[in-house]
């Protein structure tokens, strides 16, 4: 197949469908998302697949991301800065807490999971290893978006959410609401919102450039992660982060520096 920008393009644009809630994805299927010929789609289906970047199930037909796609990740993910002046810190919390912790980034409407550190319990929580999940109803995204400015959020997040749990949030209204006090307290949380019955703490991670680019979590069954556990798990996350900023260069202006506050 000759390779244009084109063709590249929307390659690009047939990987993009794949995520943690349709990790598989029929042709057709595909075809109507990307609105593009199947025969379109089966040629570039076939490319990808040959290279290796997604896979076909035998059983069902369908099509997922492919394992040299998790090569290619590894290979970026090596010469992430962030993640790899964290990756001490983060274990480092998860000994102390026992609970998982992760370091996201934010891409368009979701976050990716870039490094994680599992919890220590037979019932552990949060994703895996670059999972992109939805930013509105996690509490990495809402600290990534809390920091991303209003007009981000208007291009990035539509104005109904889709409802995940009970507790998800479904409107961005209410979500601008809620990132407001995440900038205001310096740490979100997600309560149930993702995921039934699991509670999450994140704080910012910024640059030197005084720009945030990740955010850490803590997460855990709502069983043990409470009200005023979760005020703690902010403050051990903010003064985590503040040290790994710093390391990246930041240097945090004097309002900064004060104590999380329970809310």
């Amino acid at each position: 197949m000759k390779t244009s920008p084109g063709t590249i393009h929307k390659a690009i644009s047939l990987l993009r469908c794949f995520s943690s809630e349709t990790p598989q994805i029929g042709v057709r299927e595909l075809a109507a998302r990307v609105k593009m010929p199947r025969s379109t789609v089966q040629r570039l289906l076939a490319a990808l697949e040959e290279e290796g970047l997604v896979e076909q199930d035998p059983d069902t037909q369908n099509y997922l991301l492919g394992s040299e796609l998790v090569v290619l990740a590894g290979l970026a993910l090596a010469k992430s800065n962030v993640r790899r002046v964290a990756l001490p810190y983060m274990m480092e919390l998860a000994s102390r807490w026992n609970e998982s912790v992760d370091l996201d980034v934010l891409r368009g409407d979701h976050i990716i999971i870039i490094e994680q550190i599992p919890g220590r319990h037979i019932l552990n929580t949060g994703g895996t290893f670059a999972m992109r999940m939805p930013a509105y109803c996690t509490s990495t995204g809402k600290v990534l978006l809390a920091y991303s400015g209003r007009e981000y959020i208007e291009a990035n997040i539509p104005e109904k959410l889709r409802t995940i749990t009970q507790n998800t949030i479904t409107t961005r209204s209410q979500l601008i609401a809620e990132l407001e006090k995440v900038r205001q307290q310096g740490w979100a949380r997600s309560w149930g919102e993702n995921e039934d019955f699991v509670h999450a703490v994140a704080v910012p991670i910024w640059d030197r450039s005084g720009k945030v680019i990740a955010a850490m979590s803590i997460s855990g069954l709502d069983a043990r992660i409470d009200e005023a556990t979760a005020a703690e798990i902010a403050q051990s996350l903010k003064d985590t982060c503040s040290h790994i900023s710093a390391r990246l260069g930041y240097v945090a202006p004097v309002d900064q520096l004060q104590d999380v506050e329970d809310v």
